[in-house]
Parts: structure tokens; sequence; C-alpha cells
């Protein structure tokens, strides 16, 4: 595989000598951007070539009212009207409402102003990013970083597992913060988890410590605090010497990274612009965790607390005016680039748990299914959508737009209980109004099964879904840790990118279009006397599936709706 150590270090050259093209002063157009690799896992169809007829709309800026003018010739010719009074009437529109009308101009807001704006975001410009779909591409991928680093490593995530790729990242952790800082005293490790994750693993953080890293607790809850908040670090965010990142969906565990049972996630490796922004985030969270883990008693820390991180977030200073990111902005942290490493468009998105407002992501999210016009595709492990998201979607699907989700069935739930029943009244709208619902029905004893087969693949399909990916059109592409719910808009810390590219938006779709094949998917293996089927991991939901849910709700709706901000 591509991903492989020897051709990751291929990749690697690559991407430098795509650099050195880009500034290449004989570059001209005829020369074109690097070819986006293909994607690096087993259940993908092949990608459509892009050429410049199909990419057109992507640096298009239309007319509104050209739209305007096409709408009402269009409608009037439907109801009977002859073509010149429908043209008539048309022009009479354009005469009337203007050619540059600013209340239309905002009605039909570029895709990339939304993310600015519902994002509070920024685009950077100069970027390489690779999709990290397979999850040995997935492993590798953070080892590469680890190896590569020479002035400090940050990671910030959920929960960290003590079993064998947990423990095999912290023992690869440990080793190379202890070379490092034998070449280099002033090497920087630190390592920031959620109290969660912090109990899962504080011993096994021992051997980094002992190493020379840093690691803390992002939120440490308290009998005070416990019962009334229940803020969560859950972003997850690779970096190494601010110069590349990953940022994405998996924790460090054997669920994200044992091709044998495995959940299917999502991250992407950055290199470039976008970098400096995902640092500031992990830098400002690292500056407020020492609070936060003071934080005995909610009565007399919250409000001081939360001051605190509003200030800082906004400004980059604490009250009283001292900024604790300024001793980062040195070439040290943010090295400034000789040669871009790439042309990507992307836009870092974060959401604040501590701020307790709604976050960027999930405005973000409703207003780009409202400028949708083409297609929608969402992947999350829990759907409990805010009600103003499901009924954007249903509105996009009465325009005409396909949307397709993509989630866990109840064979393959990643938890159950509440959390699973959590999100049947967003399926049942959802389905009942023309969705394509499609749930993951692995089951993971029959997979079990498989492994020991005569006939047992290096990879086998995922257990479960776990990514957080969303698609709007052709275009625009979030790849994030938030589940898109309503714990994540309010209640958890979460980091991801829109990623604006047709090459990167195409071979999510490939991804996307090859799992509904698996509705279809048929392994067969033989063991002796024993014969094991696995056969249509994927289940489009239908009114069956609607009834079933409905009757196991039953009484149980109010409990979750009053309860819907814990899951």
């Amino acid at each position: 595989m591509r991903c492989q150590a020897a051709s990751r270090k291929q990749h690697r050259q690559a991407r430098a000598a795509a650099r050195a093209v880009l500034a290449s002063p004989e570059r001209g157009p005829e020369h074109g951007s690097p070819t986006a690799q293909p994607l690096d896992q087993p259940f993908s169809r092949p990608k459509p070539r892009l050429t410049a007829e199909t990419t057109g709309r992507q640096n298009q800026q239309p007319n509104p009212m050209m739209s305007v003018s096409v709408r009402v010739f269009v409608t009037m010719k439907r109801v009977g009207f002859s073509p010149l009074t429908a043209f008539s009437a048309a022009i009479i529109a354009v005469i009337l409402l203007g050619w540059s009308s600013p209340a239309w101009a905002a009605e039909d807001e570029d895709l990339t102003e939304l993310v600015v704006r519902f994002g509070k975001t920024r685009w950077t410009e100069d970027n390489s990013i690779e999709l990290l779909a397979d999850p040995r591409c997935a492993w590798e991928a953070r080892l590469d970083l680890l190896e590569s680093a020479k002035s400090h490593i940050f990671i910030s995530t959920y929960s960290w597992h003590v079993n064998e790729y947990g423990t095999r990242f912290r023992d690869a952790l440990a080793e190379v913060v202890r070379s490092r800082m034998e070449e280099n005293d002033e090497f920087m490790a630190r390592c920031l988890a959620d109290a969660t994750g912090m109990k899962m693993f504080s011993r096994a953080f021992d051997a980094v410590r002992t190493g020379g890293a840093d690691v803390r607790s992002y939120n440490r809850t308290s009998w005070g605090m416990a019962p009334m908040y229940d803020g969560r670090m859950h972003d997850k965010l690779l970096i190494s010497d601010g110069r590349e990142a990953i940022v994405g969906g998996r924790n460090y565990s054997d669920i994200y990274f044992n091709p044998q049972k495995w959940w299917l996630d999502f991250g992407v490796l950055i290199e470039g612009a976008a970098v400096w922004d995902l640092q500031m985030i992990f830098l400002k969270s690292w500056s407020v965790s020492m609070d936060l883990a003071n934080a005995k008693q909610f009565a007399w820390s919250m409000e001081h607390i939360r001051l605190r991180i509003r200030s800082l977030w906004a400004t980059g200073r604490f009250p009283g005016g001292k900024s604790p990111i300024e001793e980062y902005l040195n070439e040290r942290f943010f090295p400034d680039y000789e040669n871009p490493p790439g042309d990507t468009r992307v836009a870092v998105l974060y959401d604040n748990s501590m701020v307790w407002d709604r976050g960027p992501t999930a405005a973000l999210l409703v207003e780009l299914v409202k400028a949708a016009d083409a297609e929608i595709d969402i992947m999350t492990p829990f759907p409990n959508f805010e009600p103003v998201l499901t009924n954007a979607l249903i509105e996009a699907m009465d325009r005409g737009v396909l949307v397709r989700i993509f989630t866990n069935d109840r064979e393959a739930a990643i938890r159950g209980g509440a959390i699973r029943l959590a999100a049947f009244p967003t399926l049942i709208q959802l389905v009942d109004s023309g969705a394509e619902v499609w749930a993951w029905k692995a089951n993971p004893k029959l997979l079990d099964e498989v492994i020991t087969a005569d006939c047992a693949p290096a990879i086998m399909p995922p257990v479960a879904l776990h990514g957080k990916v969303a698609r709007f059109d052709h275009e625009l592409t979030i790849v994030h840790s938030s589940n898109f719910n309503i714990r994540s808009a309010y209640y958890n810390t979460e980091a991801g990118v829109a990623v604006m590219d047709r090459a990167f938006s195409a071979r999510m779709k490939s991804l996307f279009d090859g799992l509904v094949t698996l509705h279809n998917f048929d392994l067969r293996c033989t063991n002796g006397d024993r014969q094991v089927v696995v056969d249509k991991l994927v289940k489009l939901l239908g009114q069956g599936d609607v009834e079933a849910m409905r009757q196991e709700l039953g009484s149980k709706r109010r409990f979750l709706d009053g309860m819907s901000m814990l899951w």
C-alpha cells in the first residue's frame, strides 16, 4: 500500500518536489497543481476523471439576478404562458429588482463566505492535504509525524486506552521524546487529554512523563461540578513542529487502528498554513488547562474560568492584558515556508465547550445545508441532531437535494441504551421525509468468526462507523471530531477542517458510494465443515425500521428529549 513506511517517505519527497514546482518561476497555468492522490481505503469505486468542464463552478461567482430571471422564465413556461410572455416577465423582474441587489447577493452567499461568517474562521490557501481512511495508513501517518518532529509535539485527545495500539503509541512517543531531549534540551512534548481519557490511561502516562513530556487533563470533574456540567475535550490533534498536523475523529485505541476489528473513521494529514491555526487552538487550550484542572468546586471557580476562556478565545489574552500565547509566536513554533507545500484551501473549525454558547460548527452546518443545491452526505455515529439541522435537511430534500446519512444500525451500535435511542427521533423524521439513511449493520461476533476462517483477508470490513464527515454539493468537505449532534454543539471541544477542493470531495463521494455498494457485499469463508457468510453490511432504513424505532421509543421519548444534552 502507498501508506507503508517506505512509500510514506517517498510521498514526503514527492510533496517536497511539488513545492519546488509551485515555487518555480517557469510554472505557468499549463502545469496545474499537484495531482490528488487516490483514496487509500479498500471499499471505494474508481473516481470520475475531473476535467475543466466538470469543475466549472469552483471559482465562478454567478450573478444572483441572472438566476432569478431564469427562474421566472422557467416557472411561467411551466404554468402555460407563452415563451414571449415568460421572457417579458423575466426582463421586467430584472429591471425592477436590479442586476446587483445586495439582498439577493446575501441570499446566494458563496459556500466559502458561509464558512468564514458562521464558522468564525478564515481560509488558508497554501496547504497539502491527505485523507486518512485506511486504519493502517492512519497509524503509520502518526508514527511518521512523531519521527519527523525536531522541535515539538503537541497532542490532544478524548480517550487513550491501555491496549495494544494505545500502548504502542505511548511507547513510540516516549522514545521520541527521550531521544530528542538528549539531542536538544529545548525539545517540547505536550499531551492534553479529557479527564475521561486521563482516568483510562493515567498510570500509563507515567512512561511519557518520565521521558520528559508534559501531560495535563483539560477538565477535571469534581463532586461540586460534575452533576451540573459535563463538558468534555473531544478534539483530536497531533501537531509536529508547527509544520504538519493530523486532525479527525480517531482516539488512541485498537478500535481505530487494528485492521482486523476497526471502526471506520477519518482524519486528514495537513501540511501548510492551516497548521498554524490548529496549533494556536492547542496552545489556547493548554493555557487554560491548569485553571480547569484546579477547578475543585463549581460554585466559586466556573464563572472565573469561563471569563478567562472567553477573553482568551476572543482576544488572545487573559483578563488584565496578559497573553499566554506571545511566547510561542516565533519561528520555532510557527515556521515560515520558503515554498508553499500545496494549493488546497483549508479552513480550521473549532468549538470550545467552556464558552457555553452553541458552537460555530453547528451553526455553519445548518447554513451549508440551506445553501446546498445538489447533494449532501453526512456521516456520524450519533445522529441526534438539533431540530434546526433536521428541519434544514428536510427543506433541502423538498428543493430536490439528495440527502444521504451514514450511521450505525442497532447490530453495530458502538454504544447501547439511551445513547442509541437518542438518535431515533432524528432518524424517523429523516426517513419519513425521503432521506437515504444507510445504517452499518456488521455483527462483531460474526466478523470474529470470519477472522478465524481460512480466507480471512488482511483487512476486515469495519465493525462500526465512527467517522464525522459532511459533504456539500461537489466542492466542500468537512472532516471533524464533532458528531454534529446536540452534545457536540453545546458541551464539547471539537476540531476539524473545511476543505474546498473538488478532487478531495470526489474522493469522499467515491468512498460513500463504495459503502452503499456493501448493501450487496458477500464474503464467504470456509474452515473445514464450517462456512461463515457476511452479507449486506449496510442497510437502507425503510418504513419497517421506522415503525420498529417508534415502538422501541415508546414512553421513553419525553425522557430522551429532556436528557438530550447529555448524549
